[in-house]
């Protein structure tokens, strides 16, 4: 069977996912900080939605019933022309 990635940052998959929530990590919090998402480069932006979709399905609720991570800012805030490679840091 096909890995199912839902995490591409830490490297994450729906198994993962699924195993935490198994093993009592059923609350979007806990289940965070067993098993990692949403604390890679993209700190939740491309993965939480895929996350909170597996929680509300496996836990028979709705995903508008779920709530989201706390979102913090990066520790050093990046410029926009560094990213873009026109300026240096």
């Amino acid at each position: 069977m096909a890995k199912k990635f839902v995490c591409f940052c830490e490297d994450l998959t729906e198994e993962d996912v699924l195993e935490a929530i198994r093993l009592g990590y059923d609350d979007i919090e806990s289940l965070k900080r067993y098993a990692g998402f949403s604390t890679g480069p993209c700190q939740g932006k491309t993965c939480m939605l895929q996350v909170l979709r597996l929680l509300a399905t496996e836990k028979k609720l709705k995903p508008s019933d779920q709530h989201l991570t706390t979102q913090r800012p990066l520790v050093d805030p990046v410029r926009l022309g560094v990213l873009a490679g026109i300026e240096k840091k």
